[in-house]
């Protein structure tokens, strides 16, 4: 439970930091606080991965905590979307992208809540986790294209190069479209999710051997 409120409170701190860059029109702030928040969670999730032992249940229990961390970067950015273009900037895709990621996290925090169940009650599913490790799959290869959709752009291919290029002059845009701050979200949460993606696929991968 106490790990919970440190979560909420750090999301909640998190996505403040977003917006108050956002409404200041700091671009860069806003990709770096977006970064931290990145770091910090795959950090969070390949330090409880490191603790597995190689039993079954443990498995069980680090794959679901991949998921709820997954889950969570989901809701991080769907917050972060919602309240930064209900309220400070203007693009009017961003609710398409807030009610997918909603749908996401709740479905990650849904897998992640079942493998938690069958591991507390030692009675893994293979099932479940074929369909874990599907799904990190999925979600591992759909991340590493966003990024490399967000780095390849207009004929340019390296590092913080296409969109992010044009951070500072989006951020100067008071009419019209201002994704520069979804582009920050997109970008940092896909890497994170690409992260413990591949550190579930790690952990799944155990508990099939």
């Amino acid at each position: 439970m106490s790990s919970m409120v440190i979560w909420m409170l750090g999301i909640g701190a998190s996505v403040s930091a977003l917006v108050l860059a956002a409404a200041m029109r700091l671009p860069y702030l806003h990709l770096g606080v977006a970064a931290l928040v990145s770091l910090l969670v795959a950090l969070a999730s390949f330090q409880e991965a490191r603790e597995i032992k190689g039993g079954r249940q443990e498995a069980g229990m680090l794959a679901s905590s991949s998921f709820r961390h997954i889950g969570l970067i989901w809701s991080w950015a769907a917050l972060a979307m919602f309240v930064t273009y209900a309220f400070i900037l203007q693009w009017r895709e961003w609710w398409h992208y807030f009610i997918a990621f909603m749908v996401l996290a709740g479905l990650c925090l849904f897998m992640s809540t079942t493998l938690r169940k069958d591991a507390d009650a030692d009675s893994a599913d293979a099932t479940m986790f074929s369909i874990g490790r599907i799904l990190a799959i999925i979600l591992l290869v759909v991340c590493l294209g966003v990024m490399a959709g967000l780095l390849i752009h207009d004929g340019r291919a390296w590092a913080l190069g296409g969109k992010f290029l044009k951070l500072p002059n989006a951020a100067r845009t008071v009419t019209g479209a201002q994704e520069w701050a979804a582009t920050n979200i997109f970008f940092f949460g896909a890497l994170a999710i690409a992260a413990v993606s591949w550190n579930a696929l790690g952990t799944l991968g155990r508990v099939r051997k």
